[in-house]
């Protein structure tokens, strides 16, 4: 019983990866001139690297954080309910 919640959070999690896999991207072909054309138009920043870094890396960021975050305290909770036990 004290599974279900580390189990429904893991299942939350990964619907929310498996939905993020179909967002539509360009192909890694065009990825630089799609980047050339609408990277500072999409991001509003002036600077492209700043665009690429800040405008579409940050989410990649936020979401391996998130990631960890979900794993560590997965750790965390495995540990402390064998600790319970004892």
């Amino acid at each position: 019983m004290k599974k279900i919640p580390l189990i429904i959070v893991l299942l939350v999690f990964s619907a929310v990866f498996l939905h993020t896999l179909r967002i539509d991207s360009p192909a890694p072909d065009t990825a630089k001139q799609y980047l050339l054309e609408k990277g500072s138009e999409e991001t509003g920043a002036v600077n492209l690297v700043t665009s690429i870094y800040l405008g579409y890396r940050a989410f990649d960021t936020l979401g391996e954080t998130i990631i960890l975050l979900v794993s560590v305290a997965g750790v965390i909770y495995l540990i402390g309910a064998k600790d319970s036990k004892e």
